[in-house]
């Protein structure tokens, strides 16, 4: 729906309040004719006939009425309305604003959903963040063992050779065994290569034991380490366990 501003001078304006109503009327039907589609769409040959059709009046009533508004600079001389464009603003236009009203809308409802999945995923991205920084140590820091605790691959191989365990190979729950147990002793902290260094040691004494038993199933019934082993590196580097 097309609207135009009316502002309330109208009924304080002398120039305008010195008229009859009936030619009030009328220059408010012409505020409509521009607002609707604009008073020079009319073409100029008919232009006056067209007028006085919307404003119900015949041609000698028309005439009489449009030197009273050319007297007063109502209008022009081909009945285009003076000031029009000063009086009046692109931005009342209907269709703009129903379009940035809806543009404002949708993008106040893509906010909030954007909103909303950042709020669903900050407890789990907040959990992710923190285990993140609990479990990152830097080389001289001293902390308990945990269950994401692991050997780095790329300096254990070197434990184990400094250990005399270069080819060495032990089964996959044997670094779970070593967490459990220093995971009861919380208060037991040792640097990243500290504990490298007593898996490494832990995994010497159980092979010796295995060696010493002839690799005869121990008192627990493990299999026979030739029978479950692997390559060091190749469990610590298999991420399916």
């Amino acid at each position: 729906m097309e609207w135009f501003r009316m502002y309330g001078e109208f009924a304080t304006d002398p120039k305008v309040q010195m008229m009859s109503e009936a030619m009030q009327r009328r220059l408010v039907m012409l505020f409509c004719l521009e607002c609707s589609n604009g008073i020079e769409t009319f073409h100029v040959t008919e232009r006056e006939t067209s007028i006085a059709f919307a404003l119900r009046v015949t041609e000698e009533i028309l005439a009489e009425t449009k030197a009273v508004f050319l007297a007063k600079g109502f209008i022009n001389d081909d009945w285009t309305l003076a000031n029009w464009d000063k009086r009046q603003y692109v931005s009342d236009s209907s269709t703009a604003r129903v379009r940035a009203h809806r543009e404002k809308k949708k993008k106040e409802a893509e906010e909030r959903e954007t909103r909303m999945k950042r709020s669903s995923n900050a407890p789990e991205q907040n959990r992710t963040d923190t285990e993140q920084k609990e479990h990152t140590h830097t080389a001289q820091t001293k902390f308990s063992l945990h269950d994401a605790w692991e050997p780095d691959p790329t300096t254990f191989t070197a434990v184990l050779f400094r250990n005399g365990m270069a080819n060495q190979t032990f089964e996959a729950d044997q670094l779970l065994e070593f967490r459990s147990y220093w995971i009861s002793r919380p208060d037991d902290l040792k640097t990243q290569a500290q504990w490298e260094h007593a898996l490494a040691q832990q995994l010497k004494r159980q092979a010796r034991t295995q060696q010493a038993n002839g690799g005869t199933p121990n008192e627990t019934g493990r299999r026979t380490a030739q029978s479950r082993t692997r390559n060091a590196h190749d469990i610590l580097t298999d991420p399916t366990w």
